[in-house]
């Protein structure tokens, strides 16, 4: 199935479905004066400036697939501790235009955000996974600027979609190692604020999901990203896949965390 016909079969809480928060048309959600940052608005606003047929789906769910070969080798298993659908896509933006189908993948901006937006996309694609076959239709971006966002929208049905990502990749990352480097710190950070952010909060489970979630993300870009460069596997592993795939899965074992048990440990200290 093509991205848009996936996309427009989700059934959002308005009809009563659990498929996501809202499904449908991007000036009605825009009219709903919903809570959303501002260079977000500002975006959407511009994207349905160019075209006003655009729809948007929010809060997708979707379930980390175990099977994939990427899963097996990372072993995070805390992932699948949460009950349901463990994934939850922001925002995905989609049309189609003089028969192209393209849906943006769009994540809140971060310090690191842009990492996780290419996490997104690599569970998203996934073999097994509802979008397997669209996964020339979607671009994934996290950006501060609005018209970065807009753009992004515009170039992807003029270019194709992995030619606008890895214009967008080069953008935020010049090399794997540069990204690899930005992966560990923002781990290792995660890991040092884990602590303080949970000591004050009784119902942790909302705030563990989005702490393991990221670690995660972190770990499948790691991996996923050293294992589509074919020029690693030719110019350090001489060809060999195997010795690629053993790199790719001690770089993604690099990336710190805290265990899901060790977060519900941490001791309650009431303000």
């Amino acid at each position: 199935m093509t991205i848009c016909t996936i996309l427009d079969s989700q059934i959002d809480q308005r009809k009563f479905g659990d498929d996501c928060t809202f499904n449908g048309y991007l000036e009605d959600y825009l009219n709903l004066e919903v809570d959303i940052d501002e260079t977000l608005k500002e975006a959407f606003a511009g994207i349905l400036n160019i075209d006003q047929d655009v729809k948007i789906c929010v809060g997708l769910k979707d379930t980390v697939n175990k099977a994939a070969i990427s899963n097996q080798i990372i072993r995070y298993k805390d992932v699948f501790k949460f009950e349901g659908k463990q994934l939850v896509y922001p925002y995905l933006l989609y049309t189609e235009k003089e028969g192209v189908e393209r849906a943006l993948l769009v994540v809140p901006y971060s310090a690191y955000s842009f990492i996780f937006a290419k996490g997104y996309y690599y569970c998203m694609t996934e073999p097994d996974g509802m979008f397997i076959d669209s996964k020339n239709e979607i671009v994934a971006i996290s950006s501060n600027d609005p018209e970065l966002i807009v753009k992004t929208f515009a170039d992807s049905f003029d270019t194709r979609a992995g030619a606008v990502q890895r214009k967008l990749d080069h953008m935020f990352f010049k090399s794997y190692d540069e990204l690899k480097e930005a992966a560990l710190d923002c781990a290792k950070k995660m890991k040092e604020h884990v602590v303080v952010e949970l000591a004050p909060i009784e119902e942790r489970t909302p705030l563990i999901r989005e702490y393991i979630i990221h670690w995660f993300l972190l770990k499948k870009v790691l991996y996923v990203q050293y294992m589509v460069n074919k020029s690693f596997l030719n110019d350090r592993h001489n060809g060999s896949i195997k010795k690629q795939r053993n790199q790719a899965k001690m770089n993604a074992d690099e990336v710190s965390f805290m265990s899901f048990s060790d977060m519900w440990r941490i001791p309650f200290a009431s303000e």
